[in-house]
Parts: C-alpha cells; sequence; structure tokens
C-alpha cells in the first residue's frame, strides 16, 4: 500500500513570491476574505495550499479585468466548494457544498458569460495585433522603424 504524498504549503511571503506580488497584497485578499488559508499553524501563521497559488492567479486576472471584488469573492468560493486543497475537481460535491444563493450564481454566470463573449470578440483581434507588432518591431526595420504608414495600421474592432 503506497503512503499518500503530503501536499505541500505555502507560507504568505512564498506564496507572494512565485505569484509575483507582495507579501501585503496577500494579505490583503485574506483579509477581505478572497484568499482564505488552507492550514493555520499553533503559532497562527497562514499556510496556503497548492490550489492556493491558481486561485491568487485568478483574483489578480479577474481584478484586472475589471471584476468587482464582490464577485471575484463568490468565484472563488464555488472554486473552493468544487476542487481539492491540491487543486483537483471534486465530483462529489452537491448544491449544498456551494455557499452562493441562486441569485449570487446568477451573477457569476452573466459575469463569466460577458468575459468569455469580449475575450471570443478579442480574440482575432488581438491575434491580428500581435502579427502586425511582431512584423513591424522584429524585421529588418527593428525597433526604431518609426510610427507605421497609416495605409499599414492594423484593423482594431473595439
Amino acid at each position: 500500500m503506497t503512503e499518500p504524498v503530503p501536499v505541500p504549503f505555502f507560507t504568505t511571503a512564498e506564496l507572494a513570491r512565485a505569484a509575483g506580488v507582495t507579501r501585503r497584497t496577500v494579505m490583503h485578499y485574506a483579509e477581505v476574505g478572497l484568499l482564505a488559508p488552507d492550514q493555520v499553524t499553533a503559532s497562527g501563521r497562514a499556510l496556503y495550499g497548492p490550489y492556493a497559488m491558481r486561485l491568487l492567479r485568478d483574483i489578480l486576472d479577474l481584478r484586472a479585468l475589471g471584476v468587482p471584488l464582490d464577485e471575484v469573492a463568490d468565484m472563488v468560493r464555488l472554486r473552493r466548494a468544487t476542487h481539492t486543497v491540491e487543486g483537483l475537481y471534486r465530483h462529489d460535491w452537491t448544491r449544498a457544498d456551494i455557499p452562493l444563493s441562486d441569485e449570487r450564481l446568477r451573477v457569476v454566470h452573466a459575469r463569466l458569460r460577458d468575459l468569455n463573449a469580449a475575450y471570443d470578440r478579442q480574440a482575432e483581434n488581438l491575434k491580428r495585433f500581435d502579427r502586425w507588432l511582431t512584423k513591424r518591431f522584429t524585421g529588418v526595420e527593428g525597433l526604431d522603424a518609426g510610427p507605421p504608414p497609416e495605409d499599414e495600421e492594423p484593423e482594431l474592432d473595439v
């Protein structure tokens, strides 16, 4: 019989360093309830499991996309209810495990649909713009090629 592999836990500073944010950022998200420690030591040190890194990156991405903190918190609660500390999807979760009302779930669903629609609208534009920039600034002309002529500007649907 194989023994279970111990789950690696991160201190606040380790989690912050790995995510590229300050320790204070992690502490702030913990204080406002967005990022709860998975364990707390006898001395009061917060420890975060591997899934906390994914949640922290999700929080940072959602905030960068302009999602309000209350909706980010709901998304984190939903994720925590349906995933283990290791980040594995829990196939045994039930509706009772989700600490959100149907109304809050509808708000989360609407926000996710809006984000997906915006991504779909912008995906091809971003690829086209990236191709234009790559061609313009990595070719023979180099970085000091100057502004593009008006007839070469990429079309961006906004």
